[in-house]
């Protein structure tokens, strides 16, 4: 079969082999054969701009010795590749059924032989924040006037040598130049100094445009230990220890072939143009003595900065009891659902804690085991303020946000991000779609929403009677879930 590309974008590739599951292009279906009203989901072209594009003829090459002398003849074989039929029993296929959900998926799977990768959050139901409420104060306690000042400062690792602080709670967690293009770290650094908040800069090494564009930087210490160095640990306000994320729980990370550039290859150290991918674990972090040494000499290495660590929400307590063991600084819940640029499908669909329920056992468990002095940050699908002053309610010292974040710069929720073809320049490294997105623009919006939901965390806190954000708690929550209430000590309306 032959290859595909939109000759107005110049951007946009189709293989027949493997259809279009964003456009519901089966596997096997040629151009000619697309729907009248199919458009291309970069520059919305028709069909007919899909040009064929040429296929260069696929050899390997054997090396064969020589049993007797051990010379060697090197030869190139044509390969026997497995004709699909094109549009397989196409007069009768379905595209869904409404029994049989999964049936459009065991398509794909058993036409292309690859699992199916999916981008951003998962699209399974998950517990609500819009499932808890906000009892305002009236009588039984006075509500705040717009006139009190409230509080946002936060501190993340108040006992160590150097705090991290920040003027509020809401902060951008980490995201990886690479997955991300360059413009919206960019405007990810500045829009949340505007807000003098941080931003974590992700597992794949410092990207020096954004750390200097930075109000305070959270570096990531991942298995591949991309950018550390002294000087590094030392100019960064923070250290997290990446242990896991929700969307791929136990699973290590990867960036494909098409974002691999030159210079990412280049700050990463590997090949331009090959997959990365990022172990599961770390080689030197098998227990929690490792990581109490580990944590140990980051601090050292450092010179005080807070360490952290930073898990999926699973086996919460049990995680909880080897991390409090090993001293960290401030501990990252990412629950259910956290997104990613690109993870299983079926693996994100069926693995971690809802984050309500990760956050209400993670905070008790803490408080009931000497660690009210480390700080709680939690992370995966928050949203707007109403969520991040529930969670602030309900334990959490700070919040990061990713999606949120995306949004508020550029990010339009076509849920392409694994292909590498983001149409607005956010999770791509195509030249033509980068510069889609303007760098100060985006930034100027992140500034506004984090301002924005800053002031209504504001709000929040005096409607309830408080001064201070950190002072809402459980006692100004209710929930219309018995769910909820039946598994956390918010009371059911």
């Amino acid at each position: 079969m032959a290859f595909y590309r939109c000759n107005v974008c110049n951007v946009f590739e189709y293989d027949p082999a493997r259809g279009n599951s964003l456009t519901g292009i089966r596997p096997g279906t040629e151009p000619q054969d697309f729907p009248d009203d199919w458009r291309c989901p970069i520059c919305s072209s028709d069909k007919t701009h899909l040009i064929p594009l040429p296929v260069p003829a696929a050899t390997a090459r054997h090396e064969i010795p020589c049993p007797t002398c051990g010379a060697s003849i090197s030869v190139s074989v044509a390969p026997l590749p497995v004709e699909v039929t094109p549009r397989y029993l196409a007069a009768w296929a379905r595209p869904a059924d409404d029994l049989e959900v999964y049936m459009a998926d065991i398509h794909t799977m058993a036409a292309t032989g690859e699992s199916i990768m999916e981008p951003m959050r998962t699209k399974k139901p998950v517990i609500s924040w819009d499932d808890i409420l906000i009892k305002g104060a009236q009588i039984a306690k006075i509500p705040r006037n717009s006139t009190v000042p409230v509080n946002t400062r936060t501190v993340i690792g108040p006992r160590a040598s150097r705090p991290l602080v920040i003027e509020t709670p809401v902060f951008v967690t980490h995201m990886s130049y690479g997955a991300l293009s360059a413009e919206v770290k960019i405007a990810l650094a500045k829009g949340s100094a505007a807000a003098k908040t941080a931003i974590g800069g992700g597992e794949g090494g410092i990207f020096p445009e954004e750390k200097q564009s930075a109000y305070r930087y959270i570096f990531e210490y991942v298995p591949n230990r991309y950018s550390v160095s002294g000087e590094n640990l030392r100019s960064s306000d923070a250290i997290e220890i990446k242990i896991g994320q929700s969307a791929e729980p136990g699973m290590g990370g990867r960036l494909p072939a098409e974002k691999v550039t030159a210079a990412i290859a280049a700050m990463r150290g590997y090949p331009e143009g090959e997959d990365i991918l990022s172990p599961a674990s770390f080689e030197d972090i098998n227990n929690q003595d490792e990581l109490k040494a580990k944590i140990r000499w980051l601090r050292d290495a450092s010179g005080g900065r807070p360490v952290g660590v930073k898990i999926a929400a699973g086996a919460v307590e049990e995680d909880l009891e080897a991390i409090l063991y090993a001293g960290p600084d401030f501990i990252t819940l990412d629950g259910r659902p956290g997104a990613t640029a690109a993870a299983l499908k079926y693996i994100k669909a069926a693995t971690s804690v809802p984050t309500i329920f990760a956050l209400y056992r993670a905070r008790k468990y803490l408080d009931g085991h000497g660690g009210k002095d480390i700080s709680l940050v939690i992370t995966g699908g928050l949203r707007v303020s109403s969520d991040f002053a529930k969670a602030l309610a309900l334990g959490a010292d700070a919040i990061a946000i990713g999606t949120a974040a995306l949004m508020a710069c550029a990010c339009q929720q076509y849920r392409m991000c694994h292909t590498g073809l983001c149409p607005v320049g956010v999770t791509t490294q195509a030249p033509e779609l980068r510069k889609r997105l303007q760098s100060d623009i985006s930034a100027q919006q992140l500034e506004h929403f984090l301002r924005v939901s800053t002031e209504e965390l504001k709000d929040f806190a005096r409607l309830t009677g408080n001064n201070d954000v950190h002072a809402l708690g459980i006692r100004d929550l209710c929930t219309t879930s018995s769910e909820i209430s039946g598994h956390t000590e918010i009371p059911h309306v």
